[in-house]
């Protein structure tokens, strides 16, 4: 009956799908930071990156998909694999030991925005007066969350117990930046992924990780943790790489050959909401009026954008 269902209406699939990435997603916040608690952040972002590849590659296997072939593909995806996967991932946790989860969350939002001006200037994508206007009042958004972070509002801040057992110190404006920065760098990876040859969403993903470990595993060898974490440490670890990014990527891609890179992004939409009640409820991070000010204006841009 299910299957019957989606068959007569494929956009309930679309739609299961997009739903399900954004709870991944918003899993990801999570997992890197508990697995941060454990390990630190560069050993818990590079370590994602090598778990997923395994696991990627354990599915193409199984699957037949392989992986891909022919010289311009195999270079797409190593772009692909580090600038846009194993980059963002590795620095990630990195930027929660300053910025709260949700923050980082809302940040991601604007992802779609980013994804419509990319594939603008790459494949031609038309910006009408309404989506410029989304695009601003995002940006608004931003700009505000930003600026609040930087004068050093604590709602805006990581948790108490990733700050305590990470310490050090840095102008907080740098965190904010690589926010905005590994946002960006996911971002061009739809619109890459989108001009990417036809062939199989496994077999792209799986070798776009494939060579992200060239970035990852020289990180995770520069920052062993002093000790073996425990259980439950190696199941956030595990979670971030097998379920949010090795799941993740197959959900994603598969939603991008399905639909489109900018349908794809959408689940920006749902992420903070998601985030925001993992972070209160499991990390004790507080949402402060700024937050929810900020997370209005880029859901209020990105609902423009898209219409």
């Amino acid at each position: 009956m299910i299957s019957a269902l989606f068959w007569r209406r494929p956009g309930m699939l679309s739609l299961l799908m997009l739903l399900t990435l954004a709870c991944l997603y918003s899993l990801g916040f999570l997992s890197a930071s508990m697995a941060t608690l454990e390990v630190g952040p560069y050993f818990a972002g590079a370590t994602r990156v090598i778990f997923a590849s395994i696991f990627l590659l354990a599915v193409a296997h199984v699957s037949g998909a392989g992986l891909v072939r022919g010289r311009k593909l195999w270079g797409m995806a190593s772009i692909y694999g580090v600038v846009s996967l194993s980059l963002p991932f590795i620095v990630l946790p990195w930027t929660l030991t300053y910025v709260s989860t949700t923050t980082a969350s809302i940040y991601y939002a604007v992802i779609p925005i980013k994804v419509l001006l990319l594939s603008r200037i790459f494949i031609g994508t038309p910006i009408t007066r309404r989506k410029w206007a989304g695009f601003t009042l995002a940006s608004a958004g931003i700009i505000i969350l930003a600026l609040a972070g930087v004068a050093g509002d604590d709602s805006i801040g990581a948790a108490p117990l990733v700050q305590d057992s990470i310490g050090g110190n840095l102008p907080i404006w740098i965190p904010h930046l690589g926010c905005i920065m590994t946002a960006l760098f996911i971002a061009s990876g739809g619109v890459l992924f989108q001009m990417m040859p036809r062939a199989s969403a496994i077999s792209i993903t799986a070798s776009a990780f494939l060579v992200g470990n060239i970035l990852a595993v020289p990180v995770a060898l520069m920052f062993l943790p002093a000790t073996m974490p425990s259980p439950a440490g190696v199941g956030w670890l595990l979670s971030g790489g097998v379920l949010v990014t090795g799941c993740g990527m197959l959900v994603r891609g598969h939603l991008i050959q399905r639909e489109s890179a900018v349908y794809t992004s959408t689940n920006g939409y749902i992420v903070p909401l998601v985030t925001g009640l993992f972070g209160v409820t499991i990390l004790g991070e507080s949402i402060g009026p700024v937050s929810v000010l900020a997370y209005m204006l880029v859901l209020g841009g990105l609902v423009l954008a898209r219409r």
